[in-house]
Formats: C-alpha cells, structure tokens, sequence
C-alpha cells in the first residue's frame, strides 16, 4: 500500500447547527428586532409645542404609555430568552451535554 492510500485518524467533524437551533435564532432576532422597533415609535401626544394648562392647578397630566410599546418591550424581551435559550442549548449540544452530573466520570489529573 502506498502511503497516500493509507487512512489516517481523523478528527471528530464539528456539528453544524440544527433546525431548531436555526429557528430558534431567526425567531430571537425577529422577536427582538420587532420588539424593539414597536417600543420606539412614539405614539400619542406631542412632547413639544404650545400647551394650555391651568397655571395655578397643583394636577400634573402623565399620558399612559401606549399598548404597542408595551407590546414591544414584551417581544424584545421575549425574544432575549429565546436567544439565550438557544445559545445555552447550542453549548451544551456542543460539549456533548448528556444531562450527566460528571459524578460517573473519572476525576482528571491536572498533571497529566
């Protein structure tokens, strides 16, 4: 045999990420891309301009903050646990995460 044809060791081939673990970051990223572009829109009354207030009322007027802002503060946030979901999930499938505690492994020897 020819030293070309002879099979060598090969390394373990990195995992490509799953389905799951690629909809669930295109889900995250929507989530948190929508979530933040509805809690930036500035709905409701204008903070500038000419108001007509009573000068000598002691009450003090604070809008309520609209629904889709708080509908987009919901969804980023939402979208951030996907997001860290997946990455947690992405490691552990990477470091072989089988759910064992290590109690059943060998202790490794730090000078060996």
């Amino acid at each position: 045999m020819t030293a070309s044809s002879v099979p060598g060791p090969t390394s373990p081939r990195p995992r490509g990420l799953g389905r799951g673990e690629v909809l669930g970051l295109v889900a995250g990223v929507l989530l948190v891309g929508v979530g933040g572009w509805l809690a930036s829109r500035s709905y409701g009354a204008a903070s500038f301009g000419w108001f007509a207030y009573a000068p000598l009322s002691g009450a003090v007027y604070e809008p309520s903050r609209p629904w889709s802002q708080v509908l987009g503060l919901v969804a980023a946030g939402a979208g951030l646990l996907v997001l860290g979901f997946v990455a947690g999930w992405a490691i552990a499938r990477r470091r072989g995460g089988d759910g064992s505690t290590g109690a059943d492994r060998p202790a490794e020897r730090p000078d060996a």
